[in-house]
């Protein structure tokens, strides 16, 4: 019985199938399973009071010292958007 051998196209068209979207040192079934499980984090901007900007990044660089949750002013107001409903 023969072997049916691939051209090189077809191997290398098959391996790009294979290894697309698939970050280094994980399988995508695992990328995908982890995208469910959380959502992503985006950066944005907006612009603040400078006086609300102080106190929070004072609450945050306290909080750091104090070796506490929230250490960041977007973890800070993370949470403050959570608590007001937003999810």
């Amino acid at each position: 019985m023969k072997s049916i051998r691939k051209s090189p196209e077809q191997q290398a068209e098959e391996l790009a199938v294979k290894l697309a979207d698939k970050p280094y040192g994980q399988s995508a079934e695992k990328t995908v399973e982890i995208e469910k499980e959380s959502e992503q984090i985006v950066r944005t901007s907006f612009a603040l009071p400078k006086s609300v900007l102080l106190q929070l990044e004072d609450q945050a660089l306290a909080n750091k010292r104090k070796g506490v949750e929230p250490k960041t002013v977007s973890q800070i107001l993370r949470d403050a958007l959570a608590m007001a409903g937003y999810k």
